[in-house]
């Protein structure tokens, strides 16, 4: 580079960082839990932070030991930071993480393929729509995706680079905590690509990771220190029906999804900068599958896209760990465009570089929370109604989205039918939280209907509380539903 080179490329450099800064950070807090899942890292979460146990998490009020505690032990800490849980508190390790694999991916890009393609990898990563999005949620993929990535790029460093073996540890202790957010699933990020890539070219110093001892005994000490703790308190029995249904379902589960969707969805995620699959595709392949540095890389990605695919159950959120290696290969490519470009085509690179990024800056800055409104304005509702009656048993019906739950900030134990007769006999005065598919069979039995949330969380879907015995205001004022 020039110095006038130079000089724009540090300029794009801080405009980057400050348009990725944007979307992970700007109004983190500002927006109710938009998911299932961010509620079910949240739950525990507060659970955590009210009683000081942090080894067996909570989830309204019961046992839930479906995911390893990771996340939760980190929310739980931002949470102390903040004083109390909230939006912010449980959605800053997601960003964070997100923060750290943009870091890494520059500086794995800038050592190995210059510095042109380690700013169009960032750039292309931030800009992409389920990496930007996670990086916004609390849930476990963004951190899961940081220890992932991590963890292969410490154990190439040490295959590419011919560093010290402390490389090796590094990558194992990653791992490590990798399967302490998620489980074994992390191994298919990083073991299983290592052991095509030494089979295939026969490399020595991939095969002195996968055997190094040490290293397995780190990943072993930490991976599985929170499972057999849990397993010496509770019994080894308590985890039957978690592979059962955590597991086994996903894999072979009566739901079956295309094997090919992840080959459809991927490329949609990173709009336009995929398109450069079109840019002279074979010459790009016969260049490249002779650089062990790429295929390395496509090999992490190609590995655990197979295995995924077989998967009954998909969902582009599971393979969230390939996307900064997709982002480097994007950025690589971009990067030699960048070079050999007339100067006019250069601008038009540098100028959507930017405004790729810049766009998701916009939309979480200013058009987020308008969009999603319908899908969280309840939450600020209910969470203001329910604080009113503290004093009264809350349930609901057959089953609840556990957002609620979470702004309930206390259980809320599900009835069947069952059970509802058993509670209005042994409990005069409660209330009942019935979503929509059950309203007509509580109508018929209720006393009173008290509140309804419309719309909740979906713009057709309400969600109605139903009073029974003194639950229901005055008689003057009683909506009668029976």
């Amino acid at each position: 580079m020039n110095a006038n080179e130079q000089k724009l490329y540090r300029l794009l450099c801080w405009l980057t960082l400050l348009i990725g800064l944007v979307c992970f950070f700007w109004g983190l807090g500002n927006i109710p839990l938009l998911s299932l899942n961010e509620a079910r890292r949240a739950i525990p979460t507060q659970a955590m932070f009210a009683s000081g146990d942090w080894l067996l998490p909570q989830l309204n009020g019961e046992l839930y030991l479906t995911k390893p505690p990771l996340l939760y032990w980190l929310t739980t800490a931002t949470s102390h930071l903040f004083g109390n849980v909230n939006e912010w508190s449980v959605r800053l390790p997601s960003a964070l993480a997100a923060a750290v694999v943009v870091f890494a991916a520059y500086r794995y890009a800038l050592r190995r393929f210059g510095p042109w393609a380690a700013l169009f990898a960032v750039q292309v990563l931030i800009a992409n729509a389920t990496f930007a999005r996670f990086a916004r949620r609390a849930e476990i993929e963004m951190l899961l995706t940081a220890l992932c990535f991590g963890a292969l790029l410490a154990a190439l460093h040490f295959v590419q680079e011919q560093t010290g073996r402390r490389w090796i540890l590094l990558s194992y202790l990653l791992l490590g905590l990798a399967i302490l957010t998620k489980g074994p699933v992390a191994l298919l990020f990083v073991t299983l690509p290592l052991l095509v890539y030494a089979l295939v070219y026969r490399e020595t110093r991939a095969w002195q990771v996968l055997r190094n001892p040490l290293g397995w005994g780190i990943l072993l000490l930490v991976g599985s220190s929170w499972f057999l703790a849990v397993s010496l308190q509770m019994g080894f029995d308590i985890w039957q029906t978690t592979v059962q249904r955590d597991i086994m379902e996903k894999v072979q589960g009566a739901t079956s999804y295309p094997l090919l969707d992840y080959v459809l969805w991927i490329p949609g995620d990173f709009l336009p900068a995929s398109l450069l699959l079109l840019a002279a595709p074979l010459a790009t392949w016969r260049r490249w599958k002779s650089d062990q540095r790429l295929t390395v890389l496509m090999i992490a990605i190609a590995a655990p896209l197979l295995i995924f695919s077989v998967f009954s159950y998909k969902h582009t959120k599971y393979l969230l760990p390939i996307y900064p290696l997709l982002a480097l290969l994007a950025g690589k490519r971009l990067g030699e465009l960048m070079e050999t470009a007339r100067p006019a085509w250069r601008r038009v690179l540098l100028t959507l570089g930017l405004l790729m990024p810049l766009s998701y800056a916009g939309y979480f800055a200013v058009a987020e929370a308008r969009t999603l409104e319908f899908r969280y304005v309840a939450l600020m509702q209910f969470e203001q109604w329910i604080a009113g009656v503290r004093d009264m048993p809350v349930y609901s019906y057959i089953g609840l989205q556990e957002r609620p739950v979470y702004y309930a900030r206390r259980p809320i134990p599900v009835l069947d039918q069952e059970k509802l007769e058993q509670t209005r006999m042994q409990q005069p005065s409660f209330l009942l939280l019935v979503e929509n598919d059950h309203l007509d069979a509580v109508a018929q039995v209720a006393d009173c209907k008290v509140r309804e949330f419309d719309p909740y969380l979906k713009r057709k879907k309400t969600l109605t509380i139903f009073g029974f015995g003194a639950a229901c205001p005055s008689p003057a004022n009683h909506d009668k539903t029976g």
